[in-house]
């Protein structure tokens, strides 16, 4: 059993140092790998990235509370109103069917590949103080409630934080810098993160300790992949993110396909 949990911090550690490096959310790739790579299944596999959320998103926030990068009221908004729909979706995942999994992670994924390619924001630091510090206006409840809610509920039935959806949200509809988007973004997912383990928990069968395996290797390889990012070009990060993204979308797609036209054999199982 060592091995086991050997191999779960391996993948933890790789993939969590590639989605670094991307600078997108751990559960859109480290989902495809547990599924591809191990025998766990796609419903005990969301609840593995729910654990693995749940410690990338606690020491994500920290960090950036340190760094003073979070608007606390912004995160206090959008957690509260995913968070409500996250504890669902997790909770209710072991009653959708595992083809309806996919094809909300298919979307999930082509949302991602389409926002990385929006706007990113600045990183312009005389702008962070007040930026963390800005209250939201009437209109932004308008905005943020209903796609939490949306949200929410889809990113818990994957187990992911979504992260990569937040953050130019953030951006895009409430002119956030990109720090402080990314530290907001955070801790909105740990406002997700935690109804999310105890929907998993209630109702689906897994060993968290395989959870916990990956999540201390994505601990470390978040630092592995933060100076990876460092060293190569955003051109050359586009280029990875691209062809990484297209090779599970053909995937998953594949597995789509097969599965609605008889071929269940190479469905996910």
């Amino acid at each position: 059993m060592f091995l086991e949990y050997l191999k779960f911090f391996g993948i933890g550690l790789v993939t969590s140092s590639i989605v670094t490096f991307l600078g997108i959310g751990g559960g859109l790739v480290i989902l495809p790998v547990l599924l591809y790579f191990t025998d766990v299944g796609v419903k005990p596999a969301t609840a593995i990235s729910a654990v693995q959320v749940f410690f990338a998103s606690s020491f994500g926030t920290i960090f950036n509370w340190l760094q003073k990068t979070i608007n606390f009221r912004y995160a206090v908004i959008f957690g509260i109103s995913s968070g409500i729909t996250y504890f669902l979706g997790s909770y209710f995942t072991v009653e959708i069917p595992e083809n309806a999994i996919k094809i909300i992670y298919l979307v999930s994924i082509i949302l991602a590949l389409v926002l990385f390619y929006l706007k990113r924001g600045s990183n312009n630091d005389n702008d962070l103080a007040a930026a963390a510090k800005r209250i939201p206006a009437r209109i932004d409840y308008f905005k943020i409630i209903p796609i939490a809610l949306v949200a929410g509920f889809s990113f818990g039935i994957l187990g992911v934080g979504g992260g990569f959806l937040y953050v130019p949200l953030l951006i895009l509809l409430f002119d956030l810098p990109l720090k402080i988007a990314i530290g907001t973004s955070l801790m909105i997912v740990l406002f997700n993160a935690v109804p999310g383990i105890i929907g998993k928990l209630l109702s689906i069968e897994f060993d968290i300790f395989l959870g916990i395996s990956v999540a201390v290797g994505a601990v470390i390889g978040s630092r592995i992949g933060t100076f990876i990012n460092r060293k190569i070009s955003e051109k050359v990060i586009k280029i990875v993110f691209t062809l990484l993204l297209a090779v599970i979308i053909a995937r998953v797609g594949w597995d789509l396909y097969t599965s609605f036209a008889g071929g269940g054999s190479a469905a996910l199982h």
